[in-house]
């Protein structure tokens, strides 16, 4: 309403055919993901960035910034995606599980990520603060030296989002400036990257391949994943978190 009182045009996506958002927006795309039963979005969150990767490309490619090659390479990417997301599925869990009954116990969290996964980073902490009640921070890496490093001690677990992208070279001091302060590291990074598998504590395999615009879509997984099995951990209903709910009736 703020928006469309300040003239904007307001464009809407959505899993609610008659949703308010439906009512009130000027466009909309209603993403048909199917009933999410859960308070805290997962399948919802990860279809939302499929679309607007879709959305994305289209804008792109009538603005004239994608080659056809470029736009082709996407697309199929993106038609792979449930098939790299049911990999990193049967590939990951085991290990996730493992990594929460580990973790369960502490008291603060840390996601970091650079470029497009900062994003990434802020969904990780956003789905294990709200089924797990556990104080969670998530930056820019870049901004690490300006805050967030100052609450990093002994012991404190730091999840990085790590694919091998642009950022890597920055990513890697990152990791290192926190190691130096005692920060146990978890890092999502592509399966072979040896390199970074040997800085951290724990890795979490990524599937090689995968474009670093669509990276967050695979990439948000493990640490939805995550948050579900710390929450079964502290005994508690990751479908039912506290005071929330699917949709805010008070303002």
């Amino acid at each position: 309403d703020h928006a469309r009182m300040k003239a904007a045009t307001v464009l809407g996506l959505t899993n609610t055919v008659g949703s308010t958002l439906t009512r009130i927006s000027r466009a909309y795309i209603v993403q048909q993901s199917g009933p999410e039963i859960g308070v805290a979005a997962t399948k919802t969150f990860t279809s939302q960035l499929i679309v607007l990767a879709q959305l994305a490309m289209k804008v792109a490619n009538l603005r004239g910034k994608l080659s056809q090659q470029e736009s082709d390479h996407l697309r199929d990417s993106l038609k792979s995606m449930p098939e790299v997301i049911n990999r990193v599925l049967n590939s990951c869990a085991d290990n996730v599980k493992l990594l929460a009954k580990l973790y369960a116990k502490k008291n603060l969290f840390l996601f970091l990520g650079r470029g497009i996964n900062v994003a990434t980073a802020l969904e990780g902490r956003l789905k294990l603060l709200e089924i797990t009640y556990i104080p969670s921070l998530a930056f820019s890496a870049a901004e690490s030296k300006h805050g967030p490093i100052s609450i990093v001690e002994k012991g404190v677990p730091v999840i990085f989002i790590a694919p091998r992208d642009s950022t890597r070279k920055e990513i890697v001091g990152n990791i290192m400036e926190m190691k130096a302060r005692g920060a146990e590291i978890i890092a999502l990074c592509e399966e072979d990257d040896g390199e970074l598998i040997g800085l951290v504590d724990h890795h979490i395999p990524m599937p090689k391949g995968v474009p670093d615009i669509l990276s967050p879509i695979p990439y948000v997984v493990p640490l939805q994943l995550f948050a579900y099995y710390v929450a079964v951990e502290r005994g508690l209903d990751p479908d039912k978190p506290r005071n929330l709910a699917k949709s805010v009736t008070v303002p």
